[in-house]
């Protein structure tokens, strides 16, 4: 139906709202879709519950459906004569003998003048105004529909974007008193560092696309500093203070550095687009893999 339509428009995520209102609204210009329209009108119109039992006394008059035998079935059945014909239900029937339902439902439309819906006060037929006001309504509805999804996908990105820059700053925080404490002690405890890591890189993990991001966001999860926690000695050596705050000092020149590389990551998808990969092939910065 044209509802569908529009919806399935709106589904491309490439296209926001002005966009689908400019494929939308030009819809009764083709034939094809005109077709559809009218189609479209006389389902939503005759079957409709208000609407239903003049449809069935139409029928009748036009000598299309008979009164089935009996009580049962209301102004909810008609009899359809000849080899595939029966006791049908009305919405039944208008799926079945579509030809049918569709003479009867012009002649009920013809009948009606002016459905609800006709502009007042212009020179178009009551038919023609009602399928302008079912256009408007279903563009209406694919607006809507699309406004939010719109709106989800901006809070489901919103949500990741915090909780990225959250796990960023427990990332920093939590390592620059690990750091503060190895310079002290080559033996600091490094289960925290090691725990907001992990946090971080998952989250990094599952940045969306487009392509070029999703690649930067997972180098930078394998570039995280504190993998493994920083040396206590070197080439059967104890790594004296000096020597261990220069260890330190390294991991936090890169903690500093990839606090903006996560920031890029943050830019809109259609920077990315248009950017040319960078990044591959730089050297692990130094504090980025420790033994």
């Amino acid at each position: 139906m044209g509802v569908r339509r529009a919806g399935g428009g709106g589904r491309r995520a490439a296209l926001g709202v002005p966009a689908l209102a400019l494929l939308l609204l030009p819809a009764g210009a083709g034939p094809a879709v005109a077709d559809t329209g009218r189609s479209d009108v006389r389902l939503v119109y005759c079957l409709a519950d208000e609407h239903r039992g003049e449809l069935r006394d139409a029928g009748l008059r036009l000598g299309v459906v008979r009164r089935p035998a009996g009580t049962g079935g209301g102004v909810e059945a008609v009899e359809v004569p000849g080899r595939r014909g029966g006791v049908l239900s009305l919405d039944e029937w208008a799926e079945r003998h579509r030809g049918d339902f569709e003479r009867v439902c012009d002649a009920l439309l013809a009948a009606a003048g002016d459905p609800p819906g006709a502009s007042a006060g212009t020179g178009g037929s009551g038919q023609g105004g009602f399928l302008d006001g079912v256009y408007l309504l279903a563009a209406g509805a694919a607006l809507t529909i699309v406004g939010q999804m719109t709106e989800r996908i901006s809070a489901e990105r919103r949500t990741r974007n915090q909780q990225l820059k959250a796990a960023v700053r427990e990332f920093g925080r939590i390592s620059w008193l690990y750091l503060t404490a190895y310079e002290q002690d080559p033996d600091a405890d490094h289960t925290e560092a090691l725990r907001a890591r992990e946090a971080l890189s998952g989250l990094l993990a599952l940045v969306p696309g487009p392509a070029p991001r999703r690649e930067a966001a997972r180098r930078l999860a394998g570039s995280l500093p504190l993998a493994e926690p920083l040396p206590n000695s070197r080439d059967g050596r104890l790594l004296g203070p000096h020597e261990r705050k220069n260890e330190a000092n390294a991991v936090r020149t890169t903690l500093d550095r990839q606090t903006g590389d996560v920031g890029e990551l943050l830019r809109p998808a259609p920077l990315w687009w248009l950017r040319s990969r960078r990044g591959n092939g730089r050297p692990a910065s130094p504090g980025g893999h420790h033994g």
